[in-house]
């Protein structure tokens, strides 16, 4: 199988295992995106993924929703079982080569998927701060994202979507605490300038960036 096809199956199932063990309790429950709960995560990533089967499909970007939580439906583990179901009956038949439109062009779909892979391991990470709950995320996943998104650090924290950086211990193993550089951006925002309306992220890294230990 495609390395990078597997990869994104992989975190899928990461944060289909954080789901499965979320207490009900702590669906409305503060996340770390600032504004967001729980539930409003897990409608995020389910919204993503309907975005992803879109793209893999050759249909095209499409715009996200505006409420995130109109997209985890009454039952949200229900809801995002169904949705991984879907995409990775999706991925199962996807040609990594196919040339697919997308918001930045014409792309691979194995480019679509190396990219868009954050977000689903970002917001496992989330979703287990949100629940109480222990998470060890894929440590080959993390630091392929972590190699691509490292040199940008500076572009990511120029757009005012981000909280100041965290010290993270530096003999952490990746998987601990991993935040990444990205931001749970709600729908409604993204019709707005940088930094209006946008859940703030910490910047957070287990390993020193660009030469600097503070991740900036």
């Amino acid at each position: 199988m495609n390395q990078t096809v597997a990869r994104y199956q992989r975190v899928l199932a990461g944060v289909s295992d954080v789901v499965s063990r979320i207490p009900g309790d702590r669906w409305t429950a503060p996340s770390p995106c600032t504004e967001w709960t729980t539930l409003h995560v897990l409608g995020h990533l389910v919204d993503g993924q309907d975005q992803i089967a879109t793209l893999i499909t050759g249909q095209g970007p499409r715009e996200p929703l505006k409420d995130p939580l109109a997209a985890a439906g009454g039952d949200p583990a229900s809801t995002w079982a169904a949705t991984t179901r879907h995409v990775d009956s999706l991925l199962a038949a996807a040609d990594p080569a196919a040339v697919v439109p997308s918001h930045h062009g014409d792309v691979t779909v194995e480019a679509v998927l190396g990219t868009a892979v954050i977000e689903p391991l970002i917001h496992a990470w989330d979703l287990a701060q949100a629940a109480e709950l222990a998470v060890s995320l894929d440590e080959e996943a993390v630091a392929t994202c972590l190699a691509v998104i490292a040199p940008m650090a500076e572009q990511f924290a120029a757009t005012g979507m981000y909280a100041p950086a965290r010290a993270a211990r530096m003999n952490a193993p990746l998987s601990s605490g991993f935040s990444l550089f990205s931001v749970a951006v709600r729908a409604e925002s993204l019709a707005k300038g940088p930094g209006e309306g946008r859940p703030a992220r910490w910047l957070e890294s287990t390993r020193p960036l660009a030469g600097r230990r503070d991740g900036l």
